[in-house]
């Protein structure tokens, strides 16, 4: 008992030690501009809390089991190893997350392990031994917290141990209801503190929240502070002699797949990208909705959501349009209030849609595309140049009617997700959705035929493409669907463009093939640049390229800020999972065996990812 007393106050000196230790990383982050008290009482809560959950789990296991079998110098010597070891650790992660913004992961481990790490950390000799000499004094605090507990279980009785786990059942209990209310009102310095403690993931109840009726009141922060952002680099240019100001049809299509994009299929689809501009290897920023839908108007990698959301940024192209004079008309057939579209990308724009009636997928799709055919000529009549976006649900949610279901056989009714596997024939439901995928074609020919109707095609910039990619087990890995992996099935989507009479890249209605790689990213400097007189250079407000450069996008960021991946050359993924390991595999998720992170390319690449952050 005496050794499992000291073995205790051990733990409770690491945790204090740990959560020092943690709460460190805030000096100097551009994140402590936006502390105040509240987010202050969250973050060094929540750093007290992981240490004393990551310190729990080392105690348990390397220390307890000894202890109770009486064999006190291996406890001891294992405890205040295993202790050292996490210590020395959370200090070489501040190291990392101060030059990155990453926390350790499997890409800088397999940069520092690499043949050719020193190209990147070539530090002074000096450098080296002050660093050893911090990291030989936090081992010297760990063997030393081992000689002061001791000391202090002379004196050690019952309440101090029932007082010690109240305190921190106490903190931990604090750190999560402020996070859930934080993260429930996307309060700024305590969604931005987060990021801050490495793979520390406190409660979250918004869903819930919403569903007891609980209003929720998004925090209002100072627009011209920016928070952390520096958004864009300069202020934003125009050359008026340049801006062609054309009309702009953004058609969007959730879940859509290159494979439908067929005659079969997508007769009217297949038609126009034969008769426009059709990119046939454009990939999206995320396999996911929301994170999809933010590279696209924003120009941004998904990696700066939770910064645009903290500090109420507007994409720099909504307000250009603004400016420009623009009637921007949204058409959602699924809810834009979540994900939180209406708030982070059209917050500016006045009387914005946030949702359609309707009880399916397919006649919120109907609704959304009569509503905008019916507003057409109003439009035309108004005389500004206008900006729609409307975005089709049916791919998503396979809500088609029973009589809708015959022009592709066998098919299923409705997605059977309970009897998905690997060894299973998947025609049935591919079935589904390219039954889904025909009626969303006649839909989407629908609104191109009004705008020749009307005469205003010829003026009109028209975008149709998808939000993320539908898998159906291609790679035959058992993947299904998206927001599960980063291969072509899942973020590769078609891309076709019809330019306007004034385009500069040609007359209307010239048909082209391109099968350079496109991204996401790439529609807000095209956009920008070649349609609203920005004369800004494209690296002043994105980090997308023309979609009329032909440069190889290597290093192409997709994902969230937690799950994300690196595509690379030969389409080689270098996946980084929650844990924190690296997966890399070819572009069909085989296994890529032993191999190294360029240093000299994922340095680039990081430090262009974070050009937006504040120094």
């Amino acid at each position: 008992m005496k050794l499992t007393k000291q073995g205790f106050i051990y733990y409770v000196i690491a945790t204090l030690f740990g959560g020092a230790l943690l709460a460190s990383y805030m000096k100097g982050d551009p994140v402590a501009e936006s502390m105040d008290w509240t987010g202050w009482v969250f973050y060094v809560t929540s750093c007290l809390t992981h240490a004393a959950v990551l310190l729990l789990a080392a105690w348990l296991v390397a220390f307890l089991p000894w202890a109770l079998l009486g064999w006190r110098r291996v406890a001891a010597t294992l405890l205040v190893t295993a202790t050292s070891v996490l210590m020395a650790t959370g200090f070489v992660n501040m190291q990392v997350y101060k030059i990155y913004r990453f926390h350790l992961n499997g890409f800088i481990l397999n940069m520092l392990t690499g043949p050719a790490a020193g190209d990147i950390f070539d530090f002074d000799w000096k450098l080296y031994a002050t660093e050893g000499l911090l990291l030989a004094v936090i081992v010297a605090l760990c063997a030393g917290g081992w000689w002061l507990s001791g000391r202090l279980a002379k004196g050690w009785q019952r309440r101090h141990t029932v007082w010690a786990v109240v305190v921190l059942a106490a903190t931990a209990l604090t750190a999560n209801a402020i996070h859930i209310y934080g993260a429930f009102v996307v309060k700024p310095s305590v969604v931005k503190a987060v990021r801050l403690v490495p793979y520390y993931f406190p409660l979250s109840a918004s869903d819930l929240m919403e569903s007891m009726g609980v209003e929720r009141h998004v925090m209002q922060v100072a627009e011209e502070e920016g928070g952390e952002l520096v958004y864009p680099l300069h202020a934003i240019r125009t050359d008026s002699t340049q801006a062609l100001r054309p009309n702009i049809v953004l058609i969007l299509i959730d879940s859509w797949s290159r494979r439908s994009l067929t005659k079969e299929c997508m007769p009217h689809m297949w038609q126009l990208a034969h008769e426009e501009q059709w990119y046939q290897n454009h990939v999206s920023c995320g396999n996911g909705t929301a994170y999809s839908v933010f590279g696209m108007f924003t120009g941004l990698e998904p990696y700066y959501w939770t910064a645009f959301e903290t500090s109420r940024t507007s994409p720099v192209l909504v307000d250009q349009l603004l400016a420009e004079g623009y009637d921007i008309r949204v058409y959602p057939s699924a809810s834009i209030d979540d994900p939180p579209f209406a708030r982070m990308l059209f917050q500016h724009v006045p009387n914005v849609r946030i949702d359609t009636p309707g009880r399916t997928s397919y006649e919120r799709d109907v609704r959304i595309k009569d509503d905008l055919i019916s507003d057409l000529p109003q439009l035309k009549q108004a005389g500004r140049p206008f900006f729609t976006f409307i975005f089709f649900d049916l791919l998503h949610a396979y809500s088609l009617p029973k009589e809708m279901l015959t022009r592709f056989q066998p098919s299923w009714e409705y997605g059977r997700f309970d009897a998905l596997h690997n060894d299973m024939d998947p025609t049935p439901f591919w079935n589904l959705y390219r039954n889904s995928a025909y009626q969303t074609d006649r839909m989407v020919a629908e609104v191109i035929d009004r705008l020749k109707q009307l005469g205003l095609y010829d003026n009109t910039l028209v975008i149709i493409t998808g939000d993320h990619a539908q898998e159906y087990n291609e790679n035959h890995k058992n993947y299904w669907g998206h927001n599960s992996n980063f291969s072509k099935y899942q973020i590769g989507i078609p891309l076709i463009i019809h330019e306007p009479a004034t385009a500069a890249h040609g007359e209307a209605g010239t048909p082209a093939v391109y099968r350079h790689r496109t991204t996401h990213l790439d529609f807000v400097p095209t956009l920008m640049h070649d349609y609203l007189g920005v004369s800004n250079p494209i690296e002043d407000y994105s980090n997308g390229r023309l979609l009329s450069d032909t440069t190889p996008r290597l290093w192409h960021y997709v994902g969230n800020e937690l799950r994300y991946a690196f595509l690379v050359e030969g389409d080689t993924i270098l996946t980084k999972e929650g844990a924190g390991y690296i997966e890399v595999t070819d572009e069909h998720l085989n296994p890529v065996l032993d191999y190294h992170v360029n240093p000299k390319q994922f340095d680039a690449a990081i430090k262009r990812l974070n050009r937006f952050y504040k120094k």
